[in-house]
């Protein structure tokens, strides 16, 4: 479904966009000395092009957004879930670099997300030995 959604999304911005270009063109045009019918030809045709080109570009880009918002759900999904895992098989502890590499990202991205949860959950937090960054989450 989300290919499908992608093509959609690229086809409708494609086709829009070369809608939108035309009614550019024909716009520069308008100025060119004519006929008062050649004139308001060009203007159908820009209309036309903007009728056509408008609704496809804004499908497109709101398919795309509905992507992007829907990635991002699965993503907290995800890292909400390995993060509650965590709590429990470590009792409450969990360390920065565990934390990055379970969920399999940076750990800046680690830090953040660890930090907003220790601020939802009043945790604490302190560094090991090892320099390491470790939460405390009261069970």
């Amino acid at each position: 479904m989300k290919f499908i959604t992608k093509v959609s999304a690229g086809l409708l911005l494609s086709f829009g966009s070369i809608f939108l270009m035309h009614v550019t063109v024909e716009a520069l045009s308008i100025d060119r000395q004519g006929t008062q019918e050649e004139k308001q030809q060009i203007t159908d045709k820009a209309m036309a092009g903007l009728a056509l080109g408008l609704p496809a570009v804004g499908l497109g880009t709101w398919l795309i957004l509905g992507l992007r918002h829907s990635h991002q759900r699965q993503l907290t999904s995800h890292l909400q879930s390995i993060f509650y895992r965590l709590v429990e098989e470590e009792k409450g502890q969990i360390s920065l670099l565990r934390f990055a590499k379970e969920a399999e990202i940076s750990g800046e991205e680690a830090k953040l997300f660890l930090d907003c949860k220790a601020k939802e959950f009043n945790a604490t937090f302190d560094h090991g030995r090892n320099g390491g960054v470790y939460y405390h989450f009261h069970l």
